[in-house]
């Protein structure tokens, strides 16, 4: 019996890397706690269906990170230190987004997770996000791992968190 195919595909994957492109035609101008950043504009239920395509998922994980690229040409020259990465969420691409950093301070404290709640551990099996989802990366973005781990009432949540971008 084969499976049921996604109905409207093709148009909720044009409407989401348009949506991306429209979220980041200018560079943002509003900060709020020395950040801006922006979500998938697409629903879960579409995105982390394990119907849904790796070739749609690659695609959206490449838009975030050319639109991000983007960004990081259209930087204002106004003395902040501004960092643009992209973090990239596995298995549940829809926690992705695109995180524009106003300055170190919150930049540096951004990657301190360690609590009861959530940690960070970076990976280091070798892994490559790049390789593995075949993505086209700029030279002067960097490329940082995280096993991620939500502790909370009603259990464990594990995933992964790529950071792609300005991370130096």
């Amino acid at each position: 019996m084969r499976e049921k195919k996604i109905r409207g595909m093709k148009r909720k994957t044009k409407n989401m890397i348009k949506r991306i492109e429209e979220h980041t035609m200018k560079f943002p101008s509003e900060f709020k706690h020395h950040y801006w950043h922006m979500h998938l504009p697409i629903a879960q239920d579409f995105i982390d269906l394990k119907k849904t395509p790796n070739k749609v998922k690659r695609l959206c994980m490449q838009t975030l990170l050319e639109r991000a690229y983007l960004l990081m040409q259209m930087k204002p020259n106004d003395r902040k230190n501004y960092r643009v990465v992209v973090a990239i969420s596995l298995p549940e691409l829809w926690s992705s987004q695109i995180i524009i950093f106003k300055g170190d301070s919150y930049f540096k404290n951004f990657f301190n997770r360690n609590n009861d709640y959530q940690k960070w551990l970076q990976l280091s099996d070798g892994r490559n996000i790049q390789k593995e989802w075949g993505l086209l990366v700029p030279n002067d973005m960097q490329i940082s791992g995280y096993k991620e781990l939500m502790i909370e009432e009603d259990g464990c949540y594990e995933g992964e968190i790529w950071f792609i971008g300005e991370l130096k």
